[in-house]
């Protein structure tokens, strides 16, 4: 590992290997990522990997389509692999006239970005997922172009791009300390030795507090604990011919992505 750099990234995981990418793009080249263990051996490595258009703001509108455009266009193009990128397209189902008016609300925000959003009907759900029971539904709303990714493998795409661009990654590699200079910079102290930086970014995700404290900061964040369940192949599941879509149900508190059920819980 180098001992100046102009930016050092603390974590390995999506958001911290997608920065370092992206500051490549801006010929922000001469950045280290320090990771403690592999990339994407964190949260990411488990996540569900979704990619919604669902969301509260036009700013994540943006991102949200400009993410699913990365992961299945720009990156296969880039890398010459194969998207792994699944276009299922979601169904979010709401069952009171508060979240007929949320849906709504997001749908006039979906519609100024151009992502493709509307309501269907529980006729039209039952065709879209037919392993679900509408029945109750006050609303639903069905966002096509939705889906779900692999994060380990465009996380790893995406690393491979940034190590090209000039970028390098330091694996099992602990941050120990940060030390603020009196030059405004920052001395990243860690196993493998010390380095110093002008700029430094905390992306150590469920970490990220501890991350804050070596230079004083509090980062607002508690983990959670929550519930997935991995079922056996169903005879009806296997016999459709194509991919249920991610669905969320407001009253269960769970969502449906890829075999797994998550349950929303928090212990």
């Amino acid at each position: 590992m180098k001992s100046h750099a102009q930016v050092v990234i603390i974590g390995g995981g999506s958001l911290g290997v997608n920065l370092m990418y992206h500051l490549g793009l801006e010929g922000w080249t001469d950045v280290v990522l320090i990771e403690k263990g592999e990339l994407t051996s964190g949260s990411t490595w488990h996540a569900a990997g979704l990619c919604p258009n669902f969301n509260g703001n036009h700013t994540l509108s943006n991102i949200h389509e400009y993410t699913i455009k990365l992961y299945d266009e720009i990156l296969p193009e880039k890398t010459g692999l194969p998207s792994s990128f699944h276009r299922t397209g979601s169904l979010r189902v709401g069952y009171t006239e508060v979240e007929e008016q949320w849906f709504t609300n997001i749908l006039s925000r979906a519609n100024h970005v151009g992502c493709e959003m509307h309501f269907v009907s529980k006729e039209e759900a039952s065709i879209i997922n037919p392993m679900m029971d509408f029945t109750k539904a006050r609303n639903i709303l069905h966002t096509p172009n939705d889906g779900h990714v692999d994060p380990t493998t465009v996380v790893t795409q995406l690393a491979q791009l940034a190590k090209k661009a000039g970028a390098e990654v330091s694996n099992f590699n602990r941050v120990l300390d940060i030390n603020v200079l009196q030059s405004g910079e920052y001395e990243v102290v860690t196993k493998q030795g010390n380095i110093i930086a002008e700029h430094v970014v905390n992306a150590g995700g469920c970490f990220s507090p501890q991350v804050g404290e070596m230079v004083g900061s509090y980062v607002p964040l508690v983990n959670l604990q929550h519930q997935y369940l991995i079922t056996d192949s169903h005879p009806e599941i296997a016999a459709l011919s194509k991919e249920l879509p991610v669905t969320r149900d407001s009253i269960a508190a769970s969502y449906k992505a890829g075999r797994k059920w998550i349950f929303n819980w928090s212990i």
